[in-house]
């Protein structure tokens, strides 16, 4: 039986390690040699801070553990997974941006393109950008986008348009067969 996200997130802090050696490492992460758990238990303590374990190595039955600020280590790894999904970009979303004044034949290569993605199951963003006075002909733009839903409707199984001040978005999931 695998076990879930959850139970393998879990960090064990203080009392609740199990395992009976420790390999401690300070806070930069230098080896400070392997000691029993009772002993590791007893530095965090007179130093007040938590052992944390970083890590279980199965294959020797030893643990990895610091001694930090729980509450601290705890913030740190939250920050890093945040800068993680700032940086990380949709593998499956693939994003066309038009003009509202593009050509039927710039047009058509765009449409084409958004065929061969969709049918490796990527998901398309078309963006439609209104610069200046084209916010005016925001209904037009709208009927352009659905142009392209009519065009590609046996390649995609649900979609939206989305507006926004200064642009519309069509968003295409790909339908898988």
């Amino acid at each position: 039986m695998s076990k879930s996200n959850h139970e393998r997130e879990k960090i064990y802090i203080n009392e609740w390690i199990k395992a009976f050696n420790i390999l401690l490492l300070d806070e930069g992460w230098e080896k400070q040699g392997v000691v029993s758990r009772a002993d590791a238990l007893k530095k965090a303590k007179d130093l007040w801070l938590d052992l944390v374990q970083v890590w279980y190595n199965w294959k020797d039955k030893i643990s990895i553990c610091k001694i930090v600020d729980y509450w601290k280590y705890q913030y740190q790894l939250k920050k890093k997974e945040k800068e993680k999904k700032k940086t990380q970009k949709s593998k499956w979303l693939k994003e066309i941006k038009l003009s509202y004044w593009i050509e039927e034949n710039d047009l058509n290569l765009k449409i084409e393109k958004a065929k061969e993605l969709l049918q490796k199951w990527y998901w398309i963003r078309f963006i439609l950008r209104l610069k200046w006075r084209e916010n005016i002909f925001k209904e037009q733009a709208r009927e352009k986008l659905q142009y392209i839903i009519e065009i590609l409707k046996d390649y995609w199984k649900s979609t939206w348009i989305k507006e926004e001040w200064k642009w519309l978005s069509l968003v295409l999931f790909a339908k898988l067969k």
